[in-house]
């Protein structure tokens, strides 16, 4: 694993898990579970994978969208329409750290400057 959960990324995952569960029922949350640690371990082993992108005003981020994932994972366990995208960043000992997801509703600027206030609010500030 060369990536790591910092700020409130863990609880922004289980909370997105728990409400995948909720709209779309139990199967659909562990597949959508899987398409997410797939896409960690993607962003893990190859920080500027194809189709990430670095965030708007806000250096030093780059994000992943889960769709794009999907090729990564198994037929059956696909997602239909994942909406959410990884916001991340590399540090200089070459660790991806994770920050947090954002629906791709949100404004991507905005939710990549709220996931880095809060990795820095638990001493993980800019690197």
């Amino acid at each position: 694993m060369h990536y790591r959960l910092v700020g409130h990324a863990e609880s922004r995952i289980d909370q997105v898990v728990m409400d995948s569960a909720r709209q779309f029922g139990l199967d659909a949350a562990v597949r959508y579970n899987k398409l997410i640690l797939t896409a960690l371990t993607v962003v893990g082993t190859t920080p500027h994978v194809a189709g990430s992108k670095t965030v708007p005003r806000v250096p030093g981020l780059r994000v992943f969208p889960l769709r794009l994932a999907n090729r990564f994972v198994a037929p059956p366990d696909r997602v239909g329409r994942p909406r959410h995208l990884i916001v991340y960043r590399v540090i200089p000992d070459g660790i991806v750290e994770v920050l947090s997801l954002a629906h791709d509703r949100m404004d991507l600027t905005r939710a990549a400057q709220q996931a880095r206030r809060a990795a820095s609010a638990y001493g993980q500030g800019d690197q």
